[in-house]
């Protein structure tokens, strides 16, 4: 009866310690929601569909928590994506890093804008910037708001260039990622 007790009271601590690491994220999340400028909604990563030619995962709130096509993803206050398919409960958030991600970006210090293009890899490549740029290893790259699609000046990550590549070192680990905060602004560029 007392090694009953003594595998029960070990459960009990390994469960605890669960909830603990829990909680913190959690308390991270709500720290991260009062100090940002921007509107946000906490949410879970429910499924994590990890490919070379599919980086995405499913979170778990959607239509029904006012998620809608377009909105950017961030883990912490890093861009790591965005909302490409919205149900009631669900969504589907395509990485940064997979083949069909094109975000429109600028440079730090440079002021050059670029586009950032996954390659299924946690180094997505920049594309279409001038000929004339002067990157160098660590200038920022933040999303450009160019093209109405996010909000500018979000960090995505930093240069890191390779003799046929300039490529951006994520801020995110992206396989690393339990909880993200969607942002609710989706600019207009109707208005």
């Amino acid at each position: 009866q007392l090694k009953k007790e003594n595998e029960k009271l070990k459960n009990n601590i390994s469960e605890t310690n669960f909830l603990e690491l829990e909680n913190t994220q959690l308390r991270k999340l709500i720290e991260e929601q009062v100090a940002s400028d921007f509107n946000l909604v906490s949410a879970r990563v429910m499924l994590d569909k990890q490919s070379p030619y599919l980086n995405s995962f499913i979170i778990n709130i959607g239509g029904n928590k006012g998620i809608k096509n377009g909105m950017a993803a961030l883990d912490g206050k890093n861009f790591i994506g965005r909302i490409v398919d919205v149900n009631f409960f669900s969504s589907r958030v395509l990485l940064v890093s997979d083949l069909n991600s094109k975000i429109p970006v600028i440079i730090e210090p440079s002021g050059h804008h670029a586009i950032l293009s996954g390659r299924g890899t946690n180094e997505p490549t920049l594309e279409y910037f001038p000929e004339n740029h002067a990157f160098q290893d660590g200038d920022k790259v933040y999303t450009s708001g160019k093209e109405g699609i996010f909000s500018p000046g979000i960090p995505i990550g930093e240069i890191k260039i390779e003799k046929d590549a300039v490529k951006a070192s994520l801020f995110s680990d992206l396989s690393q990622i339990t909880f993200i905060n969607i942002s609710l602004e989706v600019l207009d560029i109707n208005k």
